[in-house]
């Protein structure tokens, strides 16, 4: 395995992708019971499918898709667009869609807070939309 064979926007798209799925797994959102004693929190499997794991999917296939058609030499099928496109489409709603779970939060009468998975996680599909960006200033034909 080669990783020489990854470019900028690769290595970006297979970063973010992997920061994703570990994102998943972090606290999302955190309740502090103050002087109670204590605390809980939700990881991105509590907030829910369209929140959060979609996103995570959508990073799985991006990082999958680099990491396989560069260092393994995979031969992906035909699509109806640039790959670079179906990229950027891929990695911008992954973030469209934690940044404005990041933004809106859980329940704004509520005392949940956010946590630091979220922030990463937002970070993480930020990262994938600008790698698929990249990808598709290189210009990649649909059959690459």
């Amino acid at each position: 395995m080669d990783l020489n064979k990854l470019n900028t926007a690769d290595k970006v798209i297979a970063g973010s992708g992997i920061l994703l799925f570990i994102a998943y797994f972090l606290p999302w959102f955190k309740v502090d019971f103050g002087s109670f004693g204590g605390s809980v929190s939700a990881s991105g499997s509590d907030v829910g499918f369209l929140w959060a794991t979609l996103p995570m999917l959508l990073g799985l296939i991006a990082a999958g898709t680099v990491i396989a058609t560069k260092l393994f030499d995979v031969k992906m099928p035909d699509l109806p667009i640039p790959l670079g496109q179906a990229l950027l489409a891929d990695g911008a709603i992954a973030a469209v869609l934690v940044v404005l779970k990041l933004i809106i939060g859980e329940d704004p009468t509520s005392i949940v807070d956010r946590a630091f998975g979220l922030f990463v996680a937002a970070i993480a599909a930020i990262g994938l939309a600008v790698g698929g960006f990249l990808k598709f200033q290189e210009g990649d034909t649909a059959s690459d």
